[in-house]
């Protein structure tokens, strides 16, 4: 080893305390435990894994169903909106033709 080759290890290993060093190797050993777990439940996580993803096509047919009530209910409160603006112009239309003629006839 040369002396850079010293030198970048020894920072290297200034910057890794032991005790990271210890998670390092436990993470390690954690991942191997899982591995061996995960083939010996394999069926139960197939199974797990199956209704997730039931859940989540009954979820977003409900969002889906939730979202057109809500647009439906939206577009309908805009249309009656629109109906009572209507019939108040149009009252407000024959209020102004009456003045006019009694306006007329006033005059």
């Amino acid at each position: 080893m040369s002396i850079c080759e010293l030198k970048i290890c020894k920072a290297i290993g200034s910057c890794i305390s032991g005790t990271y060093f210890l998670y390092g190797l436990g993470a390690i050993g954690a991942l191997v435990v899982l591995n061996r777990l995960s083939k010996e439940a394999r069926p139960i996580l197939l199974v797990g894994a199956k209704e997730v993803v039931s859940f989540s096509h009954w979820l977003s047919g409900s969002v889906d169903e939730a979202k057109e009530f809500w647009e439906d209910l939206w577009e309908e409160a805009k249309h009656l909106y629109r109906q009572e603006v209507e019939k108040k112009i149009s009252i407000l239309q024959k209020q102004q033709e009456l003045l006019q003629k009694i306006k007329e006839q006033l005059g």
